[in-house]
């Protein structure tokens, strides 16, 4: 079940956005399910409960708590770095407000019913890519971690840290046999030693990453041009 979220004081608008959801989902048979919010602070009470969605259409001119502060609130308080958010104003002012936040995509009233169709594509294209899970060996056991909980995979020698929202792992193995695997869910090998989570990534510099846990790792000097070349990728399938 695709899990969708509409937050809009104007019930016109919510109305809108969920009956062309509701439209899509029947015609090409896909399970998604909607639930609508008029106010920051209810959508922010619902997530606080542990209760998430996979994609979010939020108004940003919202009343007390608005679009912004709450897509604040899911990044930084509750650590979700897997929800996509789509912006939605009748403003086109607020790019430099949105920027911490990484939304999907803004949409700017009037929006037509192709642009609605074309995000939840689009978030459930992403979404399928997130939905993997990393497959290791420790001992003569076999583990499965779900790939939208790892955070960075480090090497050291023939060991290998598994970094996740939730601690830490280490198991032998090869770096370059980790990145084959993860490879194709938005992950970038940014040093011999070090294999990112682009998800988790919440500041790029031409020498450096920092993640979603604060920490900051670095990027070589041999890795920089590929690692670029990726970041462009990948923000250009999150913002088209």
């Amino acid at each position: 079940m695709f899990r969708i979220a509409i937050c809009d004081d104007e019930q016109v608008i919510c109305s809108q956005i969920e009956n062309i959801i509701m439209k899509y989902a029947a015609e090409n048979n896909e399970k998604i399910d909607t639930q609508v919010f008029y106010s920051g602070e209810e959508l922010s009470r619902f997530l606080e409960l542990e209760q998430s969605f996979d994609l979010i259409f939020l108004d940003i001119e919202l009343k007390l708590i608005n679009g912004i502060e709450v897509g604040k609130k899911i990044r930084d308080e509750l650590d979700n770095q897997i929800l996509q958010i789509v912006y939605i104003s009748g403003k086109d002012s607020y790019f430099k407000d949105m920027f911490d936040v990484r939304p999907m995509h803004f949409l700017q009233k009037p929006f037509e019913e192709a642009d609605i169709i074309k995000d939840v594509r689009l978030a459930m294209k992403l979404m399928e890519k997130l939905g993997g899970v990393f497959i290791y060996k420790k001992g003569h056991e076999i583990y499965r971690k779900p790939i939208k909980n790892i955070l960075y995979f480090e090497s050291n020698n023939r060991e290998v840290k598994m970094v996740t929202r939730d601690g830490e792992e280490t198991f032998y193995g090869k770096l370059d046999d980790v990145y084959q695997q993860v490879a194709k869910y938005h992950f970038m090998y940014i040093h011999k030693s070090y294999v990112v989570n682009y998800f988790f990534v919440m500041k790029f510099k031409y020498e450096e990453v920092t993640m979603s846990n604060d920490e900051v790792l670095p990027i070589s000097q041999a890795r920089r041009k590929a690692t670029r070349e990726l970041q462009v990728k990948f923000e250009k399938e999150g913002f088209k």
